[in-house]
């Protein structure tokens, strides 16, 4: 029995991490005329396998990506074409697009500017093929993204803007990022040296007591991401779960066989 004990230990051993990795809530704040990316990500972050117009996921593959324990990506994320689907047309990307991909240029850059230990971390996954046009990613505590002015604008501040997911009176909330960016013709009485203001938000998270509490309506697509984010959670915790009880149900049998040998060699003796 000793083989299926080690077996099942390493099933627990693999599956209570991920089911302790809180996912944050929401997508970390907007910033006008700037965007964020992350420049490693958290294990247990999730990376949808979206594909792009004309594409969808093959029927055995996985639906996200995940950052394992191993500081790597499980999972591959894999696009076929749709058998009845006409090609179109190339057309110009949407500004929305142009900004995505800008964002995943500069990745490179940012990345020289910041000396970390990648053994905890995972990088920035390679792309696939028929990749969507957008990456989704569902992040979780403890993640810290990096804000940077779109081309045409910059910044008024010096000091890096960073988002971090945190647990706060027992929900996630991100910090918000002190960065104004204005039009590079746009003129500035001092440029780069305008101190920060806290934010409603930074003042809420600095405050100890969690008594005073508001509810902010959820818009479709949160109350979308949190029903998503719920059933995710919930199938971590049926596997742990299982596992736990696979576990419990070995230790008895390995009991109940060593009681039986051991009636057996007393009798004999």
């Amino acid at each position: 029995m000793e083989p299926s004990l080690l077996m099942w230990g390493l099933c627990v051993s693999l599956m209570v991490p991920s089911c302790l990795t809180e996912l944050c809530d929401s997508d970390p704040p907007h910033v006008s005329h700037a965007a964020f990316k992350a420049l490693t990500y958290n294990k247990g972050t999730m990376l949808n396998c979206d594909c792009k117009a004309g594409f969808r996921r093959v029927s055995y593959g996985s639906s996200y990506m995940t950052c394992s324990e191993n500081s790597s990506w499980d999972n591959r994320c894999q696009c076929v074409r749709i058998s009845n689907h006409v090609p179109k047309k190339q057309v110009t990307p949407q500004p929305e697009e142009q900004k995505e991909r800008k964002t995943t240029e500069t990745q490179a850059q940012m990345q020289s500017m910041y000396h970390m230990n990648l053994k905890d971390y995972c990088v920035e996954p390679p792309r696939w093929k028929h990749e969507g046009q957008k990456r989704i990613y569902h992040f979780v505590v403890g993640q810290t993204v990096h804000y940077q002015c779109i081309e045409g604008y910059k910044a008024l501040q010096r000091s890096p803007a960073t988002s971090i997911c945190k647990m706060i009176c027992g929900k996630t909330r991100w910090s918000q990022p002190q960065l104004t960016c204005i039009n590079e013709s746009q003129q500035h009485p001092f440029p780069g040296e305008e101190a920060p203001q806290l934010s409603t938000d930074a003042l809420l998270e600095t405050e100890p007591s969690c008594l005073l509490t508001t509810t902010d309506p959820q818009s479709p697509t949160e109350a979308a991401r949190t029903v998503e984010t719920f059933i995710l959670t919930m199938e971590y915790q049926v596997a742990v779960a299982a596992c736990v009880f696979l576990l419990i149900g070995v230790l008895l049998l390995s009991g109940l066989t060593w009681q039986r040998r051991w009636k057996k060699n007393r009798r004999a003796i």
